[in-house]
């Protein structure tokens, strides 16, 4: 594969990802305007148990998406060691990548408790910032 097939596919999964992003980040949405109906004790789009799963299946979604940015990030660490380029920006891409999967894989622990206990009480903020 050539140089400039490899750097549109890098190009290619980041768009990806984004999309993906984008569809989580609306899931998100709803899953907490659904948490604020059931804790004003309105009629709910989904039961409680159902939006605890949800969340779950969200944030393995999202450590889907950390995963493909990973690939990405290395894909072009890749890319520019053959072009002899500086590395330092590729090696941050990295380390940031990694922080974040290490992120997605705590938010996912957090919700699988919180589906164990049936405990609506989980820290959203951490979806917020995948």
């Amino acid at each position: 594969m050539n140089q400039k097939i490899t750097e549109t596919t890098v190009i290619d999964i980041q768009l990806i990802a984004t999309i993906l992003s984008i569809i989580s980040f609306g899931a998100t949405f709803i899953l907490l305007y659904n948490q604020k109906l059931l804790e004003e004790k309105k009629e709910p789009l989904f039961s409680k148990k159902l939006t605890l799963e949800f969340v779950a299946l969200n944030r393995i979604f999202v450590l889907f998406i950390v995963l493909l940015f990973l690939g990405a990030n290395a894909i072009h660490l890749e890319i520019d060691k053959e072009k002899g380029e500086d590395l330092k920006f590729d090696y941050i891409d990295i380390l940031s990548s990694i922080l974040t999967l290490i992120v997605a894989f705590l938010a996912i622990y957090a919700s699988i408790k919180a589906l164990e206990n049936n405990n609506l009480d989980i820290d959203n903020s951490v979806d917020e910032a995948l």
